[in-house]
């Protein structure tokens, strides 16, 4: 099925680009932008073989920049594009040897990018496409490069779950945007355009608060070093998280995404002088699930991605001033209707951990269950995913085959306020093991499946604690489902990117000083406690989760007698995109289900 995601508007209106799946990996296209509405599509004919990641449209409309995963590795590629029908070919951005680039937003006629080295240093780049030559804005260990305008740059700093954003003049000279503050996280943020007297940025941050809010900030850039003069909240929702936000370059409209239960919802902002709100408006979304916001210069115009259990990703766009919403797919609406009706939206239900904390998850109910069939657990990634009401293909399949699926946010979930979020923390990692437990209980109690007949799995983060729960509690699954996750946090801090390594290690455990908790809660170490049947699929370019996690726990369960399944999917990294690969990975859980229960 074709998915539409990832728009990028030209900035003056006049086309869009976007991402499409539709058989292979997915590839970039451009089409014309008319008040008649999208014209035909042109495919982006690049040199390489893998899935674009990205695809964004230089200030002056004449070229796109694409990103590339070669193979679905993180060793992404960039390429720029020109626009012109009549120009053709791609011209590369020629790197070093850089274990990873990353295309963060062009910045006048540069591309701002950021580049982590082996080490985990990361240089913030400003790149010219022609010559590929670059100027480094900035240079640090374990930081990312989030935003550039001017020179200026804004540089994210600090462990995982306790982020500041540093702010980084063409001179050098830096400063924290704000006070320090432990577990705050300050991740995203934007430069506009500067002024003579003052540098405006607008963040996304839980500083001073549970839930992500938009505060704008007001920096003096005239003395010696910058100082931030002025700290305000821009917008904030006491039930709900900024997840992403835009801002047309004349300052006059700003969109933002809210992450309410993991449901999206979007409000139009007008804005008057400094910033300030004047008229706040939601549009309503034919999806749950929304992402991926771009808007153009003056406003007038806003795409985004939007999908649900009932509708595939598709780029929508949005004529603000007449508020009609024009999908890419022209069948869209007669196609969610058709899903609509046949009534596979999920119901978001709430239960209670042993220790008094609230959890909560979707239920999928399937439209013919079949008797006696057992429920299927599914946990997401990160471990600070979320699982959301999106489309997911896989989990559409195991519930047309007659199984109820629950996707449960167990601690350590996003979208459940700041707190939350650091529950699971290193040796909240017990907890969250025993959230697992919870959550069967809950499914029992409400009749939704019996004692001993639960499947359960997960992807990354969701895989590993599928078997590091199936360990502590061996007579709790049917059968276990673990997709490219870590084994031994002994062989994946030395086998993974540098740069994923030191991110990991405040969620989970720090080498040196918590090597007692990594060997603990390293799934590898448990293996004879792992009686339940285990089927393993990874990616054969996985370089996120190298494949050897799989292997290594495959090979020792093999040892003790036991009868583990492997699927490796060839050509994939460690996200599965292409069609046949995920179709692939949805009939082998059937055959695995059915062949246990």
């Amino acid at each position: 099925m074709r998915h539409t995601t990832a728009p990028s508007l030209a900035p003056n209106g006049t086309a869009i680009a976007y991402i499409v799946r539709d058989g292979g990996y997915p590839y970039a296209v451009q089409a014309a932008l008319t008040e008649d509405g999208v014209g035909t599509e042109r495919p982006v004919q690049l040199p390489i073989d893998g899935p674009v990641t990205r695809v964004l449209h230089s200030p002056d409309a004449q070229w796109i920049a694409c990103e590339v995963s070669p193979k679905g590795s993180e060793k992404l590629e960039t390429f720029t594009v020109s626009t012109d029908p009549g120009v053709e070919g791609a011209s590369p951005l020629r790197n070093t040897f850089d274990a990873r680039t990353h295309l963060v937003e062009w910045d006048r006629d540069n591309l701002a990018m950021d580049a982590v080295a082996a080490d985990g240093m990361t240089e913030a780049r400003l790149v010219d496409p022609n010559t590929s030559r670059y100027q480094v804005m900035d240079r640090r260990i374990d930081a990312l490069l989030v935003a550039a305008e001017a020179g200026y740059s804004l540089m994210r700093v600090g462990p995982r779950g306790n982020r500041e954003l540093l702010l980084v003049t063409p001179q050098g000279r830096w400063m924290p945007l704000l006070p320090p503050e432990p577990g705050a996280t300050t991740e995203d943020g934007r430069i506009l355009p500067i002024t003579d007297s003052q540098l405006v940025i607008l963040v996304v941050t839980d500083h001073g608060a549970d839930r992500r809010r938009l505060m704008r900030l007001v920096v003096d850039i005239h003395g010696e070093r910058p100082i931030c003069v002025e700290r305000e909240e821009m917008i904030s929702n006491p039930e709900a998280d900024v997840d992403e936000f835009v801002i047309s370059e004349d300052l006059s409209t700003a969109a933002v995404l809210w992450n309410q239960a993991g449901i999206s919802n979007l409000e139009l902002l007008s804005l008057g002088d400094d910033q300030r709100v004047q008229v706040r408006r939601t549009v309503e979304l034919p999806g749950m699930v929304a992402a991926d916001l771009s808007i153009t210069d003056n406003g007038q115009l806003l795409a985004l991605t939007v999908e649900g259990p009932n509708l595939p990703p598709t780029v929508e766009v949005l004529r603000l001033e007449s508020g009609r919403v024009e999908p890419l797919d022209p069948d869209r609406t007669d196609r969610l209707d058709e899903r609509a009706r046949q009534g596979d939206v999920p119901e978001l239900v709430y239960y209670t951990a042993r220790d008094g904390l609230e959890l909560s998850g979707w239920l999928y109910l399937p439209e013919n269950p079949a008797p006696g069939r057992p429920v299927y657990v599914h946990l997401h990634g990160g471990p600070e995913g979320q699982s959301r009401p999106a489309n997911h293909d896989v989990l559409a399949d195991i519930v047309a085959a007659g199984y109820t699926v629950f996707t449960p946010n167990i601690r350590g979930s996003k979208g459940n306020g700041r707190a939350f979020i650091h529950a699971d923390d290193r040796y909240g990692r017990f907890a969250a093991i025993d959230d697992v437990a919870d959550t069967v209980s809950f499914l029992c109690d409400a009749d939704l499946c019996t004692e001993g007949r639960v499947f359960l799995g997960g992807r990354s983060y969701g895989g590993f604690l599928a078997v590091l729960a199936a360990a502590r509690y061996p007579d709790m699954f049917l059968g276990v489902v673990d997709a490219c996750g870590m084994t031994s946090f002994e062989t994946y801090y030395e086998s993974t990117e540098p740069w994923l390594a030191s991110a990991a290690s405040p969620k989970y455990g720090y080498p040196m000083h918590d090597a007692e908790l990594l060997w603990e809660i390293s799934p590898l170490h448990k293996a004879e406690l792992i009686t339940t049947p285990v089927l393993f699929i990874h990616g054969a370019n996985d370089s996120n989760v190298p494949l050897q996690e799989s292997q290594q726990l495959y090979d020792e369960l093999v040892k003790l007698g036991r009868a583990p399944q492997f699927l490796e999917v060839p050509g994939e990294g460690h996200q599965f995109v292409k069609p046949k690969s995920r179709q692939l990975i949805g009939e082998r859980i059937l055959v695995f289900f059915a062949a246990l229960g």
